[in-house]
Order: C-alpha cells, then structure tokens, then sequence
C-alpha cells in the first residue's frame, strides 16, 4: 500500500525508505489478518502489531517511525500513534577496547598497513570513522596540507553531513605511502564501485585475530579513538565535533572513566581526618 517511492517523497534518506518500506511490507499482512489496514487500524490493531516487534528501544522506536512515515502518506489524520509505546533508550556504555588490546591491535595494524585490512584498521583507531564512511573514502577525500602530506579526510556521515576530520600525523604516514591521485581507497569486487562495509567489519576481525585478541566490531575501535582521544585531552566539547555528535549527551557514551581516575577521585574526598594536626605539624 505504502511504497519505497512514496516514502522518499517524504524526503526521507534512502536508506531510512528502504528500512521503513520493509517494516510495512511486514506489518501489511499482519493487519490484513486482523481485517485491517494501515488507514483503518484501531490503537488494538496497533498494539497487537507492536508485539510481534522485540521489545527493544531500536525495534519499537523503528516501528513507530516507519507507521508515522506510512500515515503520513496515506495522510491519515487520527492516526492511533500514542499505541506504539516505545521503551526508554538503555544507557549507553563505552565500549572501547582495554589500552592492551588497543595497542595489540594498533600494533598488529601496523605491521598489516600494506594491507586494505590494516589501513582500515589504522584509519578507524586513529580518526574514529564509522565502517561506512572508511569503505566509502576516496583519495580526492583526503586533503593535503600545504607540503603535500595528508590533513584532512573530508566524510559524509549519517544524514548525509559532510565533514573535516583530522588525520593523524600516524595515519599520515601510512595514507602518505599508499596515496593514488584518484579514485577509491578501498576497491570492491566490482571493477568502479567500493568496498562494501560489511567487508570493512571483517578486515576488522581479521586484524583482531592476528593481534591474538578476542573479534571486535568496527564501532568498537569509533569508541576506542573518541574514548583515547578525551582521556589524553579531556575536552569533551573538541571530541564531540571529532565524533560529530549533535549532543554531547551522545558523546559522553563514549567516554569512559579508568580504575585509576575512580580512585583518584575517591581520594579526593576530604572531611578532614586525614589530614594533618596542625599542631603536630608545627
């Protein structure tokens, strides 16, 4: 009823069409089998639907987006939006790897930086690039200083934004000895088109073997880099335009606070005693 076209008439990202598209293809039939549809539903039909769902934030929160999408295609004004009831966001955590495995793999990178695998690897530890804008990178993206010797890496992140991130005098090396004047830094299978990002993810694990550490995911070494980078920095505020984050409420899941700095912390608490009598002092 609803189509990937119309959906894109809404002005929404590709992507996010094509995920809502496959939502409603799935719930058509479901309501169908209730002796409804999208434009006669009740809040009942509604909720029944959303069982069906797991009960996550991520799963809820995509159905409800692609219903609202729907409805407002089909310009459905009393829609029974308040029955997808969505539960709360779970805290987030960083994820980042301990600073062993971070310089095991670091390491392990380095020795692979011939290879596409470690590049990549190299890439997302020292810059913190999502696994899509890494397979995505072409070299006119990588944007020399006045030397001649690689600055800035210009990404299209989520949405669609573009962005200037730094590179890292390492990585510099690295992208400096491997530069092509054009064309994709990671080629795919097809002779023209990039490496897919699923791939990016398993050069990722490879990597990981290699290092003798356990398999980690591609986001894991975004939140390594922005977790590293605010430990060594302690500015929040210049890693969340490093991260891109519209909210540093996003940033700070990042963030992460060491055994060590918890005790510091700790032993800053002072009701006076442990501290030295002053007569005793004197």
């Amino acid at each position: 009823m609803v189509t990937f076209d119309q959906l894109l008439g809404l002005g929404l990202a590709p992507r996010s069409a094509y995920l809502y598209a496959r939502i409603i293809d799935r719930i058509d039939p479901l309501l169908e089998s209730r002796g409804v549809n999208l434009v006669t539903c009740s809040a009942a039909d509604v909720a029944a639907i959303a069982e069906t769902f797991r009960r996550t934030h991520s799963q809820r929160q995509m159905l409800r987006s692609a219903m609202i999408a729907a409805w407002d295609v089909l310009e459905r004004e009393d829609a029974p939006v308040r029955a997808l009831r969505v539960p709360p966001r779970p805290k987030g955590r960083c994820r980042a790897l301990s600073d062993e495995g971070a310089r095991q793999l670091e390491a392990q990178a380095w020795e692979m930086q011939d290879e596409d695998c470690g590049l990549a690897v190299l890439i997302m530890l020292y810059s913190g690039l999502r696994r899509a804008e890494v397979a995505a990178l072409r070299w006119e993206h990588v944007i020399p200083d006045e030397h001649g010797r690689p600055e800035w890496l210009q990404v299209v992140g989520k949405g669609g934004v573009q962005a200037d991130v730094p590179v890292h005098p390492v990585l510099a090396e690295v992208l400096e000895r491997r530069r092509r004047k054009s064309g994709w830094v990671f080629h795919g299978r097809r002779r023209g088109e990039p490496v897919a990002a699923v791939t990016v993810w398993a050069w990722t694990r490879e990597v990981a073997a290699a290092a003798g550490i356990p398999a980690v995911r591609p986001h894991v070494l975004r939140h390594t880099a922005l977790a590293e980078a605010n430990d060594r920095s302690g500015d929040l505020r210049a890693v969340q335009e490093l991260a891109r984050h519209s909210r540093p409420e996003t940033t700070a899941i990042y963030t992460r606070v060491k055994a060590a700095r918890l005790k510091a912390v700790v032993a800053m608490i002072d009701y006076g005693r442990n501290r030295p009598d002053p007569q005793e002092a004197a």
